[in-house]
């Protein structure tokens, strides 16, 4: 049944080859008809000649005509038995074409089966052959993997024992360590409790002389600036000229009052003059306990006046602009 399908798809893939080579063929005949196109000829000279009386010479070319037609015409069946035969001998061909090809193909679908099946038994005695060394090798794989197991087993055990016997050795040995280590730790905290408390007993005694050294010249710039005298002319005339009076402070005051009114100014420039002088050598004690001011002191001295200016054009409280004028000063500093 197969083979019946093979032949009718051949002879189907080589029917339109040729239908073509028949189309070719009569192509061919009917361009080198020569009797077509005589007949061509005697039926336009027909026409010309049916137009025209008819006379002995018209009569004998319209036999002449009838002639050629004739004799066209027997040309004409004799091409198209030509074209006939020629499409029976190329049928004949085709088929004869189809079979040979049918004849092939069933030959090499038989070698192709032939070759299928032969490969197909070295494929399984390959396989079988396959099969075969796997299972030997598998064998010697698992021989082989007991040894190791076996050998791995005993070097397990021995390296256990080594281990065991190491780790008791290093226990031994981080116990000494860690006595050694505790006995130098409590050595260590007792000599920084001891170190604390004497840093303590030290920072506390500097604290204490720090406070005593600022007390002394807090005390020394008093008196040395008392030392300077009065810097009013009516406190020096009050120190100086009033000191027997008796009485009440308040009578006290009013006499000393009465009398620097009383006083002439002549008698006056002098303690004007006595209290200046103090003032001047009261700033000289005073500017020598003054400390250097700081270059951000002196940075602000020189640009807060035009920053609190610019600070109050942007608003009207002084407090605002104060600290406005702050927060730019401080800023233009830290970009120094």
């Amino acid at each position: 049944m197969n083979m019946l399908r093979l032949a009718a798809v051949r002879a189907a893939s080589l029917t339109p080859l040729v239908a073509m080579q028949v189309r070719a063929a009569s192509k061919k005949v009917k361009k080198a008809s020569p009797a077509k196109r005589a007949a061509k000829k005697v039926s336009a000279k027909k026409k010309a000649s049916a137009k025209k009386p008819k006379t002995k010479a018209a009569k004998t070319t319209a036999a002449r005509a009838s002639l050629a037609t004739r004799s066209a015409k027997a040309a004409q069946r004799k091409a198209k038995m030509a074209k006939k035969a020629a499409a029976k001998k190329m049928k004949i061909a085709a088929r004869a074409a189809a079979r040979k090809a049918k004849a092939a193909k069933a030959a090499a679908t038989k070698q192709a089966l032939k070759a299928k099946k032969k490969a197909a038994a070295e494929k399984k005695k390959a396989a079988a052959t396959k099969r075969a060394e796997l299972k030997v090798a598998k064998r010697a794989k698992a021989r082989a993997n007991k040894a190791a197991a076996l050998a791995k087993k005993k070097a397990t055990a021995q390296k256990k024992r080594a281990a065991k016997l190491q780790k008791s050795a290093a226990a031994k040995k981080r116990s000494a360590a860690s006595k050694a280590k505790k006995a130098a730790a409590r050595k260590a905290k007792a000599a920084r409790r001891k170190a604390r408390v004497l840093r303590k007993k030290e920072s506390l005694q500097a604290k204490r002389n720090q406070r005593a050294a600022k007390r002394k010249v807090i005390s020394d710039k008093k008196k040395a600036i008392k030392a300077t005298g009065a810097v009013n002319p009516y406190s020096l005339f009050v120190a100086k000229t009033c000191t027997g009076v008796k009485g009440s402070g308040k009578v006290f005051m009013k006499t000393v009052a009465a009398k620097w009114k009383n006083l002439p100014e002549s008698q006056k420039a002098a303690y004007v003059a006595e209290a200046k002088k103090n003032l001047v050598a009261r700033n000289k004690v005073k500017a020598s306990y003054k400390r250097a001011p700081s270059k951000y002191a002196l940075f602000t001295k020189k640009h807060f006046p035009a920053a609190y200016s610019n600070a109050m054009r942007q608003t009207s409280n002084r407090k605002e602009a104060f600290k406005l004028a702050t927060k730019e000063v401080a800023a233009k500093y830290r970009k120094m």
